[in-house]
């Protein structure tokens, strides 16, 4: 997929001791985001609200104009959301294979250059 110009991709840095923690966060943001969202989406695209020419041409308008671009942005934000959760998995996974559930070996490196 590629990624919109309007919509900048950030890198995330993560103390491998901190990606549970980090990914619980990430996954009730998610949640949180598929509940407020999915419901404001149900009142896209908009409709003409005094059922006259008037309010069904602005209506028109607006949903040219914004709706699809700001259920593209939601939609992009969602597949970004979806996106770390499943490298924080692997990672997680990784690390687990390596250092085993001791969570505490995750960040030994890191205090031990400190």
């Amino acid at each position: 997929m590629s990624t919109p110009t309007e919509f900048g991709q950030r890198k995330l840095k993560v103390d491998p001791s901190a990606i549970p923690e980090a990914r619980k966060a990430f996954e009730h943001a998610l949640d949180e985001f598929d509940a407020k969202i999915r419901r404001a989406v149900d009142h896209l695209p908009t409709k003409p609200w005094a059922e006259d020419p008037i309010s069904s041409e602005t209506s028109k308008a607006f949903n040219e104009q914004t709706s699809d671009k700001a259920l593209a942005a939601l939609k992009f934000y969602r597949e970004q959301l979806v996106g770390v959760i499943s490298q924080l998995k692997m990672i997680e996974e990784q690390y687990r294979k390596v250092e085993g559930d001791n969570t505490a070996m995750w960040g030994k490196h890191q205090r031990d250059l400190g």
